[in-house]
């Protein structure tokens, strides 16, 4: 018989990651920028992910087959997270209010997810499932500094991936 609080959790989160690909989705349409636009879809890309992963413990579970290890694959868009050493002071295009308000959004979406994986991996499941919650949170973390970056880029606030693009000194 499956771990019913277990099967509830997935269930939850299932709908949680669904949501945040149709938000993500909707965002990458709406949004003006290039840049923007791509982080969304790679966002969206990384929900898919999520679905997959989260639809096969299910799976696995309904059919009372033993949960095994599942690897979470890294967030896409880790890979591209710039070096410091990387970074150039070339002019960017920035999102307009609507963009910010997207990215808020998602700020917070990440949040929940963050939260909600983090507390199930603190219940009494077994190690394998306690670290796909851990990873799923992991990923999201990632997102959700991904996305800061993004918000702090249009507040032109002087940092970006908390490197200074700019000084008032000489």
């Amino acid at each position: 018989m499956p771990n019913k609080k277990l099967l509830e959790a997935l269930k939850l989160g299932y709908e949680a990651e669904k949501e945040g690909l149709r938000s993500y989705l909707k965002f990458a349409k709406e949004t003006k920028v290039v840049s923007g636009k791509n982080m969304f879809l790679q966002l969206a890309s990384d929900e898919v992910d999520h679905l997959e992963l989260i639809e096969r413990m299910i799976s696995s579970l309904s059919e009372g087959t033993t949960v095994e290890k599942v690897e979470v694959p890294k967030a896409r868009l880790s890979n591209f997270m710039p070096d410091q050493k990387d970074l150039s002071l070339q002019p960017v295009e920035k999102g307009e209010i609507g963009d910010e308000e997207a990215l808020k959004i998602a700020l917070s979406h990440e949040k929940k997810a963050i939260d909600f994986y983090k507390a199930e991996a603190q219940k009494d499941y077994s190690k394998e499932v306690k670290e796909f919650f851990t990873k799923l949170a992991g990923v999201e973390e990632k997102h959700y500094q991904i996305i800061e970056a993004e918000l702090d880029f249009m507040h032109q606030d002087g940092f970006w991936f908390d490197t200074m693009e700019f000084s008032l000194e000489k």
